[in-house]
This record gives C-alpha cells, structure tokens and sequence, in this order.
C-alpha cells in the first residue's frame, strides 16, 4: 500500500469521530457516513451493520431512499443496538429531498423505533401538513405541529435536520426541531419512552417499522450523514456540527497529508 494509500485510509476511519468531536462528542451513540471502508456501518460501533431494502442504495458517500406517495421503496435499518439506555436524544441528519410531497410523503429522515414493540421518534416529512417537518411518534404520543415550523419549497438543497429530546425525568419531553441550526419550533410532551440494548432500531426513509421489518411512509431523499446523540444538544452545539466530508474531499485531504509525509520524508533523509 502507498503511502498516500495509508494516510487516505487512516482519514477514512478517523474523519468521521474528529468531525463529531467537541463538547457533544461523548454523548455520540450513533453515526452514519455512508463512506470509508465499510459504507454499512455506523462509525461508534455501537450498532449493526445498515441493511439496505427495497431499491435503496449507497453511492458516492451518500444513501438513497425511495419513495411513492405513502409506500416505501428503498429504505434501511440497522439494529444490534448495545449502548446505554436513551431517553433524552438528538436525532440529527444532512441530506438532500430529492422529491416534494407529491411524490413520496410521511417518511422519515431518521427514526429511532424499538425492535419488539411500537414506540418510535423520527424526524418525518410531510406526514399531517405538505412539505413540513415534523416529530412523528407511535400513535401521535408525541406529535405537535412545530410553529412557526418550516415548509420545504425545492429539492435539490443540502440541509441539515434535527430533533431533541429533553427528558425532565417525570414523563414529560421539550421536543425541538430545527433546521439548519434554527429553530423551527419546541413544545412540552408527555409519554416519554426509552429505547434500550437490543431493542433499538435506526430506519431511514420509513417513517416506522412493523414485524416484518417493513413500515409506512415513503420518502424521496439523498441522506449524506445521520447521527444520535444520548443527549439534548443545545442549539450552540447543533450549530457547531459539521458533517465529514464527502469521499471527493477526503481524497483531497488524504493527498495533501501524503503530500506532506513525503516532504518531511525528504527533508529527515537530507539531515
């Protein structure tokens, strides 16, 4: 292997938590990149390997998920959770909409659902209003309408997308959306749930999955990254995440470090 070979591989596997770090980097449980050695996996191990369904498929750093009107297409899942418990979270995603609400509605960005039973969080499209984001939740227990909220007008726009979930301990939840680092809403729920090892599941582009591992909602959409935090990010912290760049960058950045193991090389070999 060359050396710039080695130094894009070590980037490969170390970009994706170095981009996570900072004051929130501990309470990272889950991330998805998409890209690096294994496209499946989630980078803090803390998950299975992503299964992909229907037509979905990952290409360039990026997951596709696939849509008509209510009905799935492609979508994926991951389970095998082995982390601690989470009730307070952060469900944070950059990707693209590939389709408005004509074309596929009601599925999600990101869910966290649990394997065994009926009780999901996601971050969901167009499911009680066109082109809006909201919570969605197993039998509404956690749904409100986000105001002022946000209505999506194109596709084609890379954003980024979350949720937080502040658990006050006595069942009642501040839920929060926001988009692009702004608010687009937060209101006080009850019903709070927690998801717990082995009975936790990530699903992208349904809204929810059912036994068979199917669910409703479709979704037209390009997911460059996703991640779950096992806390409430405040918006400052939301605000400060970047997501890892694509494998186009990292090739840039791997060239530039073997650029520079070379010349420091060269220059011991001189002394």
């Amino acid at each position: 292997m060359s050396l710039f070979q080695r130094c894009l591989s070590r980037l490969a596997l170390c970009l994706p938590l170095l981009f996570a770090a900072g004051a929130s980097h501990a309470t990272l449980i889950g991330q998805w990149t998409f890209q690096g050695p294994n496209v499946l996996a989630d980078s803090t191990g803390n998950f299975g390997a992503l299964e992909l369904r229907g037509n979905a498929s990952i290409a360039n750093g990026k997951l596709t998920v696939d849509g008509n009107g209510t009905t799935e297409l492609g979508w994926a899942r991951t389970t095998g959770y082995t982390g601690a418990a989470i009730t307070s979270k952060t469900l944070v995603v950059w990707g693209e909409l590939t389709g408005l609400s004509a074309a596929a509605t009601a599925g999600s960005f990101m869910t966290i659902d649990k394997v065994n039973s009926d009780n999901f969080d996601g971050i969901i499209y167009g499911e009680n209003q066109a082109n809006t984001w909201m919570n969605g939740s197993s039998n509404g227990w956690r749904n409100q309408t986000f105001n002022p909220g946000y209505t999506e007008s194109a596709t084609g726009n890379l954003i980024q997308m979350a949720i937080t979930y502040q658990d006050f301990g006595n069942g009642t939840l501040q839920i929060t959306g926001y988009r692009n680092g702004q608010s687009i809403g937060s209101y006080l729920s009850g019903n709070a749930a927690t998801w717990t090892a082995n009975d936790t599941e990530i699903l992208f582009g349904i809204r929810h999955a059912n036994s068979s591992a199917n669910g409703p909602g479709g979704l037209d959409a390009v997911i460059s990254e996703a991640r779950i935090y096992n806390t409430a990010l405040t918006q400052a912290e939301i605000q400060a995440l970047h997501m890892v760049p694509e494998p186009g960058t990292l090739a840039v950045f791997g060239l530039g470090l073997g650029m520079l193991a070379v010349a420091r090389k060269r220059r011991a070999s001189k002394r």
